[in-house]
């Protein structure tokens, strides 16, 4: 009689750990953990707690547009002794001012004046003399620009195929 009294004492507290145990299981299950079911909105720089999020989504996009350097460039011009066609744009989508400069061997053949978003150039004169007949490797660099302050934001280097005739 003894042994089964032991028996049911060990088998009520096994009873009772597992049911205390699945208690904290469920609870566990129910609770959010930190970081994963986080929701809310960039309260910085006037955005509105009401915002829906495809308004959120879209005033994240345009911060991430405001960081990218955006151009159109025609990397295979060709030339007729000083006077070519480039086709260098700044796209209406762009956040910045940009400017062209190409070198060729080191030495600089075109430079452009700063274009605004939605201008482009298309023909383009080089500087100095014309480039000996034949193809050139060219390096251009494109330089982006805060429209507000003029500061530089950003480059990018560009490889062109210069053909000269």
């Amino acid at each position: 009689m003894k042994k089964k009294l032991i028996f049911i004492i060990i088998g009520v507290i096994l009873l009772a750990g597992a049911s205390i145990g699945g208690l904290f299981y469920f609870k566990s299950l129910n609770k959010k953990s930190v970081g994963t079911t986080v929701s809310g909105y960039v309260l910085g720089d006037g955005m509105a707690p009401d915002l829906t999020p495809e308004e959120i989504a879209e005033m994240l996009q345009k911060e991430i547009d405001a960081s990218k350097v955006v151009f159109s460039l025609y990397s295979e011009p060709r030339f007729k002794g000083k006077k070519g066609t480039i086709m260098f744009a700044n796209p209406k989508h762009s956040a910045h001012n940009i400017d062209l400069r190409v070198k060729v061997d080191g030495k600089t053949v075109i430079r452009t004046e700063k274009i605004a978003p939605d201008q482009y150039i298309e023909n383009i004169e080089l500087i100095g003399k014309a480039l000996k007949k034949g193809k050139h490797k060219g390096e251009a660099m494109i330089t982006a620009y805060d429209k507000k302050t003029g500061e530089i934001v950003g480059e990018v280097a560009v490889e062109m195929n210069i053909t000269s005739e």
